[in-house]
């Protein structure tokens, strides 16, 4: 078994980064100074109890219905994860080792090559992550999803949990305007959007809770910025091409917040929602990234 917690840092003057290769290419710190705005892993036996903190998820996001779906006329059936709600959840990458293929002082590149062995999703691809870590400190994550067999559903998402100096109780949010995608009990959308504002510059965070997915409309930044007395910090895309929907959640602990960039919504694959359908041979490329800024 490789060493889950193996770490590849790069670094930028005052910030760095930790990424943890073997395990589903996951941001486990993202740094500047003493203050670490990444909530990771700091044992093994965390992992055991919290399995998708800051790991990539592909080839679909989120939650999957009965871990079914139909792709031009063929029904194919996934390893239900979530046993509660009869579902697949957050992809077949998250708990993968991916290989180093290049590494420098402020940059790394991963990469993971699905051979299509799962037989709910026969569908061979290639998945490379490029983590840039820019002087302004700046942390670019550059994905790219090439298509090697037969046209292929996709999803890609990320699922950092991010920590500031406070409470999320005392902490702000700040995202555009958008649809919230109206959910059933099993966090499945039903179909349903209902528009969704801010009052105001910024969301207060007390007594605030969410386990909620948006959809950003048209014409929108696409970036959502958190706020402390000491800090901002921006996630953002640059484009709606690369991340229409964002997943927001307040774990019980309120001592961090999953702000989640996703290509599509949770069961894309069944309801077609920012579902991406990739043609033999073809090459997408999905860029975020997340910036700390001192108040």
């Amino acid at each position: 078994m490789k060493d889950l917690l193996k770490t590849v840092i790069i670094q930028n003057g005052n910030f760095i980064a930790e990424i943890l290769p073997n395990y589903g290419a996951a941001v486990n710190a993202y740094k500047y100074n003493e203050h670490n705005f990444i909530d990771g892993y700091a044992s093994v036996q965390e992992i055991t109890q919290q399995q998708y903190k800051g790991v990539i998820l592909a080839p679909f996001p989120n939650r999957l219905a009965a871990a079914q779906y139909n792709f031009e006329n063929n029904t194919y059936t996934l390893p239900i994860n979530r046993e509660k709600e009869n579902l697949a959840l957050h992809g077949l990458l998250y708990n993968e080792p991916f290989e180093i293929i290049q590494q420098v002082d402020n940059e790394l590149t991963l990469y993971y090559l699905y051979d299509a062995n799962e037989a709910g999703y026969p569908f061979k691809f290639s998945l490379t992550i490029n983590y840039i870590l820019h002087k302004s400190g700046r942390l670019e994550i550059q994905s790219y999803i090439e298509n090697l067999g037969s046209s292929m559903p996709f999803g890609l998402g990320w699922h950092p949990y991010f920590q500031l100096d406070v409470n999320v109780d005392e902490l702000k949010l700040a995202f555009p305007p958008s649809d919230w995608v109206i959910l059933d009990e099993q966090k499945i959308p039903t179909g349903n959007l209902d528009p969704y504002e801010i009052d105001g510059d910024f969301l207060i965070m007390k007594n605030q809770h969410f386990d909620d997915c948006f959809a950003l409309r048209k014409g929108q930044v696409n970036q959502f910025k958190v706020r402390s007395k000491q800090f901002d910090l921006i996630i953002q895309s640059p484009s709606l091409a690369d991340f229409a929907y964002f997943q927001i959640y307040t774990p019980p602990s309120r001592t961090s917040i999953a702000i989640e960039p996703m290509t599509c919504a949770p069961n894309a694959f069944n309801n077609g929602m920012g579902l991406k359908v990739l043609g033999p041979n073809e090459k997408r490329r999905f860029t975020y990234s997340i910036q700390a800024l001192r108040r």
